[in-house]
């Protein structure tokens, strides 16, 4: 297992607080490598994405 680093810590909190802060609902996972972290990374860019397309779509019914 690799030790997150003091900053790598402090970027894992600050995004949990500002999910937490916008009603976002999220599950923290573990990061095994710096491979797995990237990838994590991108399937929430994918998500907070396509969250962002339904919130669109649901403001243009109403």
């Amino acid at each position: 297992m690799n030790r997150a680093n003091p900053a790598q810590l402090r970027q894992a909190l600050q995004l949990a607080h500002a999910y937490t802060k916008a009603g976002i609902r999220f599950v923290c996972m573990p990061v095994v490598d710096e491979a797995d972290g990237m990838n994590l990374k991108d399937q929430a860019q994918q998500r907070l994405e396509r969250m962002a397309l339904i919130a669109e779509s649901v403001e243009r019914l109403a």
